[in-house]
């Protein structure tokens, strides 16, 4: 797959005769310098290492949409620094996703909702997210505590967050004016 721009994974997921000890040393999955988009949509749960091996070779990827079990986000090291949107969903991570999802430098959309995130609290911190635009919660039930830094999302225009009855936010109010 040379020249593929826009890719949709249905189904299972898996990579034969993975090597687990070194993912550099397993072939690309994905040849091609021109994927733009990508998105996995799985019944079954997702290893994240297959999930790493195949965002490492996704280059200058800048739409990502997880739809599968996944447990926890893969390293900012193996995800495009070009990604400007990201949807997860039914991901179930464990993990506060924001320390790694702050770090991409081209992030506009942040999409995460139902049961994307299972944990119980998510921080947001200075300087993360620079570009972001738009950033959405909805579907996180476990959710009880947002703490947003004052210089975290200088660039956020639009905040949705679905109402929770035991969510405590701690936002700048810059950012409480959005909701």
């Amino acid at each position: 797959m040379k020249n593929i721009r826009v890719l949709e994974v249905h189904g299972r997921f898996e990579i034969e005769d993975f090597n687990r000890e070194d993912l550099d040393k397993n072939p690309p999955i994905i040849h091609g310098k021109y994927l733009h988009s990508l998105s996995i949509w799985s019944a079954e749960r997702i290893d994240p290492m297959h999930l790493a091996h195949l965002l490492s070779s996704c280059v200058i990827i800048c739409k990502l949409s997880l739809n599968a079990e996944i447990v926890k986000l893969p390293e900012c090291c193996y995800l495009s620094p070009d990604l400007a949107y990201i949807q997860l969903r039914r991901c179930k991570l464990e993990e506060d996703p924001m320390a790694t999802l702050e770090k991409l430098p081209n992030l506009r959309i942040l999409e995460v909702e139902n049961k994307a995130f299972i944990g119980k609290e998510m921080n947001c911190s200075a300087q993360g997210f620079p570009k972001l635009y738009s950033l959405s919660f909805w579907g996180l039930y476990s959710l009880e505590v947002l703490k947003v830094d004052d210089e975290a999302m200088p660039s956020l225009r639009r905040l949705q967050i679905e109402s929770y009855q035991k969510l405590k936010m701690r936002l700048p109010e810059r950012l409480k004016m959005l909701l």
